[in-house]
């Protein structure tokens, strides 16, 4: 039987695109039912349109639906993959600019840090409410998200609900791909293990696949070799601690209080971001007109794909029985790295095995590294109760032991002004 994939916040034009194009190159959704959900109707349409338009290039016979209310979509899914921002380059913006203002050192505000928790308040309360209609309208789906700040979105989905959920980023597989070209191999031929906090997370194994030989010393001499503006802060750490970071200095820097001495604060930028979104609108707009052909959609998979990281690969591997090793999952811990909590959401590598999914266990995280991760996970705790109470109280406690947060006064300072500007998104706040 054809499963049904409910696609909420497919108006995304990165996002959207991808998963549209990976779904009409993956055999085993052929016939699929496709409904896609977005509440800005024009990107809704918009991406309906691309969706029929890839449909009847690849002859995949599936059947495409849209809507701007979940609650049509979710009964009877499948998979249900969530991407969803509320006014994202603009509520992230006032992140960081009030981060700075306050005199923070936030390198990027998006994941950690103050702007971390702004983001956390915003993004779990809607991500919440998504998973209790899972819950109750397709019990049996796999929700398979995106949303940032993933690891606290993830935490928030299986502390209040009992859907079943896996937290997807491409980050670790960036840097399968980054270690191979460092050390002049495909990246087929390594196997990295990392494991942490999505965003925050540290190699623990980099291995030969033709022998098994550790790669990890010869990693740090080639590193060293290289122009000093490349990942300065993850080399830096990794001389110091042992440990290699993953996903590259901008993330890692959200949750180290000295990171922006080494890169700075000057965060996303918004302004060459804006303008390639708008090219990607017009693109879609043209796509989905029949005035540009959609052959260039389909010759390849997306770059998710390509990493090896696609999120059609593993309900192509769930759906097939196959067996497939994945560069990560964000999931509750279950013992995968055995120093730290239970029920903990961690980030590690993940498999796929006659139709089955789960974490990898890594072993122990070197002290250190443990101790970072650790501070962290009760930040996140502390934030997402915050998000889903509506509690000041919280969520100035997550602000207090934030590493990034120097003064108690300039975080309630912070949190105030965060609550005034953002509070349409911010109901629970205002009940």
């Amino acid at each position: 039987m054809a499963p049904r994939i409910v696609a909420i916040g497919i108006g995304s034009t990165v996002f959207g695109v991808e998963l549209l194009r990976d779904v009409f190159q993956t055999p085993e959704l052929r016939g699929a039912e496709l409904w896609l959900v977005d509440t800005d109707a024009a990107a809704l349409a918009r991406m309906a349109a691309l969706a029929r338009r890839l449909n009847e290039a690849s002859g995949w016979d599936a059947s495409v639906c849209a809507t701007t209310e979940r609650l049509e979509a979710l009964p009877g899914a499948r998979f249900v993959v969530t991407s969803i921002e509320l006014d994202r380059d603009r509520t992230w913006r006032l992140d960081h600019e009030l981060a700075v203002k306050h005199g923070f050192p936030s390198v990027l505000s998006e994941n950690g840090g103050p702007g971390g928790l702004s983001h956390t308040l915003r993004s779990v309360p809607p991500m919440v409410a998504i998973a209790r209609d899972i819950e109750r309208l397709a019990p049996d789906a796999l929700l398979l998200n995106y949303t940032n700040p993933e690891n606290r979105v993830c935490l928030a989905v299986h502390r209040y609900t009992g859907v079943r959920a896996i937290g997807l980023c491409h980050g670790v597989a960036e840097t399968v791909h980054f270690a191979a070209g460092v050390l002049g191999c495909d990246p087929p031929d390594i196997d990295l293990h990392a494991a942490g906090v999505n965003h925050f997370t540290w190699i623990t194994a980099l291995r030969s696949r033709p022998d098994g030989g550790d790669l990890l010393p010869e990693l740090q001499r080639r590193l060293a070799t290289l122009p000093p503006d490349v990942w300065p802060l993850c080399r830096l750490l990794f001389e110091r601690l042992g440990v290699f970071p993953t996903t590259g200095d901008n993330h890692v820097g959200e949750y180290i209080p000295w990171a922006a001495e080494i890169v700075g604060t000057r965060g996303y930028d918004f302004e060459r971001f804006g303008q390639l979104r708008g090219l990607s609108r017009a693109n879609i707009e043209a796509w989905g007109a029949g005035a540009k052909p959609v052959a260039s959609l389909l010759a390849k998979p997306s770059r998710e794909s390509r990493l090896g990281h696609g999120v059609t690969q593993i309900m192509a591997g769930l759906l097939a029985g196959a067996t497939l090793p994945r560069p990560s999952f964000i999931i509750p811990n279950q013992g995968c790295v055995a120093n730290l909590p239970e029920d903990a959401v961690v980030e590690v590598p993940g498999l796929i095995a006659e139709g089955r999914w789960r974490g990898v266990p890594v072993g122990p995280l070197p002290g250190p590294v443990a101790a970072l991760v650790q501070h962290e996970i009760e930040v996140q705790e502390l934030a997402v109760r915050a998000a889903v109470e509506g509690s000041r109280a919280l969520a100035l406690q997550a602000l207090l032991i934030d590493p990034v947060v120097h003064s108690a006064r300039a975080a309630e300072a912070f949190l105030d002004e965060v609550l005034a500007v953002h509070r349409p998104y911010l109901p629970a706040f205002y009940a």
